[in-house]
């Protein structure tokens, strides 16, 4: 008996093909089944997996049970970004510099710290007394 295996190709779709099969779902009427054979989809089941992560539906993961940002959320969080995108090139720049010089006051306690350490351990004076020539 010659058996032959038969390999399950996983398709990738894209995000806009996801969104347009969900609004057709949801503001058409379409059925999951008149769906799964008008886009030629291996499964309904897939289509309702996308309403959920999508927002469209309210959900959550099967195995992690997360729940899925709803739409509203979404919107409020795209708003959000840009609103931090519509920042004017002198506020972006004071950000950076403000994040800049986080970063070197983290890094002069830092090797201030290391100087205490090491002049306590190794009984070494390394810094500079105040009136040295």
């Amino acid at each position: 008996m010659d058996i032959q295996n038969q390999f399950i190709s996983r398709r990738l779709y894209s995000l806009e093909f996801r969104h347009r099969v969900c609004k057709d779902h949801i503001e058409d009427g379409i059925k999951l089944a008149e769906l799964v054979r008008k886009y030629d989809l291996s499964c309904h089941s897939l289509v309702h997996d996308w309403l959920r992560k999508l927002g469209y539906l309210q959900g959550q993961n099967r195995r992690t049970h997360a729940a899925y940002i709803d739409l509203q959320t979404h919107a409020s969080l795209t708003k959000k970004t840009n609103k931090e995108k519509e920042l004017p090139e002198e506020q972006k720049q004071i950000k950076l510099l403000q994040k800049e010089l986080e970063d070197a006051r983290l890094l002069a306690e830092g090797y201030r710290r290391m100087i205490e350490i090491a002049e306590q351990e190794l009984k070494i004076p390394i810094r500079k007394k105040p009136n040295t020539k």
